[in-house]
Order: C-alpha cells, then structure tokens, then sequence
C-alpha cells in the first residue's frame, strides 16, 4: 500500500486585493503598472458600489484594500461607506479625490475611511499605502519599497 503525502508550504503568499471604485479605469492601470510583474497582487476596478462591496464580502478582510474614486459620485461612494460600517468584515478604506474634501475629511474618518488622497493622483504614494497595509511582512514589504525606491515611513508622512 502506497501513501502519498501532499507537503503543504505554509508560507505561500495570500493574494492581495485592491478593489478600486471608480468611473475609468485610470486608478486601475495606474495601480496595476505599480505592482507590474508582482503576481501576489490583484489590483480589479468596479463601477457599482453593490458589485464591489458584494465582491469584498467573499474575500478575506485581512487580504482586501478598497480604494474609493470621489468623483464617481459622493451619493455613490457614501452609500457604500455606509455598507462598510454595517458589514462584519472589516477592511481598510482610503479615498481619493481631484478635489479638496475639507468639510467632508472628519464624516469620512468617522464612516471607517482611514486615508485621503485628494489633488494630484500619485500611483506610488497609493502603491506604498497598499503595500504598507497589505504586506505582513516587513521583510517582503521593504524588499517592494526598495525596488520602487519609496522610502519606508508610514504612509501618512510625507516623503
């Protein structure tokens, strides 16, 4: 009698997936050139607040990022901010905007939002805060960091 054993390596690396809201796909391919030739990263737009937030439901809270382009819409992007205090599953939220959000900044904090990026859109910054959120590994995240020549402050210090 033969016994096959399969050996599992535990260290494989989970997908990470960065869901991205918006109207066009600019945020996407900005993102995706980002993470080019990084076949552990998913980087997938939606432009359906309801297809999104279902989509994040089915993967692991502690592999997801959502991004959230404000000028879909603010009703767009609220309701779904509202569907992320409602949900079980936690996941980091971060917004950007070509537009100031003075006096909206402090009601997106409260509704879970944990970054904003408003003004000019800068795919490495973006990449670094995915990156500094979703790589466990402080090893893997610097060996990233490095290649992209980004230093490793926290994303919320300027560079």
């Amino acid at each position: 009698m033969w016994c096959f054993v399969q050996i599992v390596d535990w260290d494989i690396d989970l997908m990470k997936n960065v869901f991205v809201l918006e109207e066009r796909a600019h945020l996407v391919s900005e993102l995706r050139w980002q993470f080019e030739g990084r076949s552990d990263w998913n980087i997938t737009g939606f432009s359906s607040e309801q297809a999104l937030f279902q989509q994040t439901l089915q993967e692991d809270p502690g592999s997801v990022l959502v991004i959230l382009d404000f000028s879909t819409g603010k009703t767009v992007c609220l309701q779904f901010l509202q569907r992320h205090q409602t949900a079980r599953a936690r996941f980091p939220v971060m917004i950007f905007s070509p537009d100031p959000l003075e006096n909206l900044e402090w009601a997106l904090r409260e509704l879970g939002v944990f970054h904003i990026q408003s003004g000019e859109l800068e795919p490495d910054r973006l990449a670094k805060i995915c990156c500094w959120y979703l790589e466990p590994d402080p090893q893997k995240r610097q060996t990233y960091l490095s290649k992209t020549g980004v230093t490793l402050s926290h994303p919320e210090e300027t560079n």
